[in-house]
């Protein structure tokens, strides 16, 4: 099952992400790949799931040679750690993108993840992508997400609802293996 979580830029997707891990761990499930947030100093930063280490993954200041958009300046090196980290968590019960955009819209940073995600069979993945992207992504996921929007009202609920769906799509896998 691919989950999409969408939204308006600043509105709680990653919180969501965040507390949505917490509850999945709890029940035991595995979760793999990454997070990211702005720093106080404007600057993007990458979280490995699984270890927790950091990277920069770009900065507004043009310190870095990687891709650029009109914002930004990315940090190849906080890349190549970010796809190493969506890899990992290729073996995980739930893979966490957060998120994809412009520049994998263009062929570049995380782009393969959406490889990952159209080949990834069996365990759930949770995809961030911002609202006015979304529509622009859909086609190239090679499946339909169930997509949640997050909005001020509902971005403390969206953990729980969709750890209910994936527990239920979980059940439904295990219990297909019982004899």
């Amino acid at each position: 099952m691919v989950i999409a979580i969408t939204g308006p830029i600043g509105i709680g997707k990653t919180t969501v992400c965040r507390k949505f891990i917490e509850i999945a761990r709890r029940r035991g499930c595995t979760c793999g790949g990454i997070v990211s947030y702005k720093a106080p100093d404007k600057s993007i930063i990458v979280e490995d799931i699984q270890t927790g280490h950091k990277e920069t993954l770009a900065s507004t200041a043009s310190i870095y040679r990687g891709p650029c958009t009109p914002m930004y300046f990315f940090n190849p090196d906080g890349i190549d750690f970010g796809i190493q980290a969506i890899d990992k968590g290729y073996y995980c019960n739930i893979l966490i993108i957060d998120e994809i955009g412009q520049l994998e819209l263009g062929g570049q940073g995380f782009v393969n993840a959406i490889e990952v995600i159209r080949g990834k069979k069996g365990n759930d993945i949770i995809l961030v992508i911002r609202k006015e992207l979304l529509s622009a992504f859909l086609p190239h996921l090679g499946t339909k997400p169930l997509i949640f929007e997050t909005t001020i009202e509902n971005r403390n609920e969206l953990p729980n609802e969709i750890d209910t769906i994936i527990s239920r799509n979980l059940g439904a896998k295990y219990r297909d293996y019982v004899i």
